[in-house]
């Protein structure tokens, strides 16, 4: 799984960037959880979000919550033309969390000078 970020300055076909590799453990529904003691039980371990902010997330009438575990920075940053263009990964699907073939994950690891180290174990262990 690839994760992109914008800072909604100019177009995101140059702004937009992917900035890590990880793998989705797990994924929620807010549906899934009872109430709120439910939910912040289960995302408060390891979010990156304070009790505010889970609750907000929570008052929404729909959310998912995503589990997954970081395994690298991208050493270069891809813009999204450069993704697209040279990975070949769709315009049309919105980036945020996608999925990749093998294929355009080594591409992407390779144009984003990820230590291959890293790499060959996570392709070992699947």
């Amino acid at each position: 799984m690839l994760s992109v970020a914008s800072d909604k300055v100019g177009p995101a076909e140059y702004r937009s960037v992917a900035t890590s590799i990880c793998i989705v453990e797990e994924v929620k529904p807010k549906g899934e959880f009872r109430d709120f003691e439910h939910f912040f039980n289960y995302a408060n371990t390891y979010s990156v979000f304070d009790e505010v902010s889970l609750k907000k997330w929570y008052s929404r009438e729909k959310f998912y919550t995503i589990k997954m575990t970081y395994n690298a920075a991208l050493t270069k940053r891809l813009t999204r033309q450069r993704l697209a263009d040279k990975v070949g990964l769709r315009r049309e699907v919105r980036w945020s969390f996608i999925k990749l073939r093998d294929d355009e994950f080594c591409k992407i690891v390779e144009l984003g000078e990820v230590n291959e180290g890293i790499v060959i174990n996570e392709l070992l262990e699947r």
